[in-house]
């Protein structure tokens, strides 16, 4: 995914991404899902309301 890379993505399927990324990060430890899930959320959910505020301003200024 890069460093969060998420355009053209859909909002979950990129949270998906960099949840197993923070896994595979971990050594792929079990039982740590939720933790995962909710680190990918914060990391990426910035960069993705961020995204759709500027494709938003772009289609507001037409």
């Amino acid at each position: 995914m890069g460093e969060h890379n998420c355009y053209g993505q859909d909002a979950l399927d990129c949270i998906r991404v960099k949840a197993y990324e923070l896994w595979e990060k971990d050594g792929r430890r079990n039982g740590n899902d939720i933790y995962y899930w909710l680190e990918a959320e914060n990391t990426v959910k910035p960069h993705i309301n961020h995204k759709d505020r500027h494709s938003h301003e772009k289609t507001a200024g037409q």
